[in-house]
């Protein structure tokens, strides 16, 4: 049991660094914009595709957990107007991080 949890929070390090960094880094900076905060989501679903990648799962799980399935929630509204890029900066991460730990529930992770 301690090993599964272990490899799970292993797993989730870099998806939840992303999720704390890119909102610190975004207020620090005083950044604001459609462009940027696209940029700063797109950067942190890269960086937690490769860790997931690093980390043994297929291209296809990566890509649903990283951008597919946030996109997929975050679209809608954006469409409707109902989300800012400072809403974009919280909810790309955390959606991922989500999603993440929603698939470690369906895989067993590898204990190492």
């Amino acid at each position: 049991m301690t090993a599964v949890l272990s490899a799970w929070a292993r797993t989730l390090l870099v998806p939840v660094i992303a999720l704390v960094a890119l909102p610190v880094g975004w207020t620090l900076s005083g950044a604001a914009g459609w462009p940027v905060a696209v940029a700063g989501v797109a950067a942190a679903s890269g960086v937690s595709a490769i860790w997931l990648h690093q980390r043994g799962w297929s291209t296809a799980h990566v890509h649903v957990v990283t951008w597919a399935g946030p996109a997929a929630v975050l679209a809608p509204l954006a469409v409707l107007g109902e989300l800012t890029a400072d809403g974009l900066v919280l909810w790309g991460p955390m959606t991922t991080v989500l999603a993440v730990a929603l698939a470690l529930t369906r895989r067993t992770p590898a204990v190492a």
